[in-house]
């Protein structure tokens, strides 16, 4: 599942359920929205060494 945090507005998958966020350490997270979700898909599927 897609989390964003609303403190720092970090988006990750964690497959089991989280509590706070590993990038601020806040526990101000949620599950992603559907558009966060889609740009979460779009940067893990960008290939930051070709260019």
């Amino acid at each position: 599942m897609v989390y964003a945090c609303d403190s720092c507005h970090f988006l990750f998958y964690r497959a089991s359920p989280v509590k706070q966020c590993p990038d601020c350490g806040k526990e101000s997270i949620r599950k992603a929205t559907q558009e966060e979700i889609q740009e979460f898909e779009q940067r893990t599927e960008t290939n930051l060494w070709d260019e």
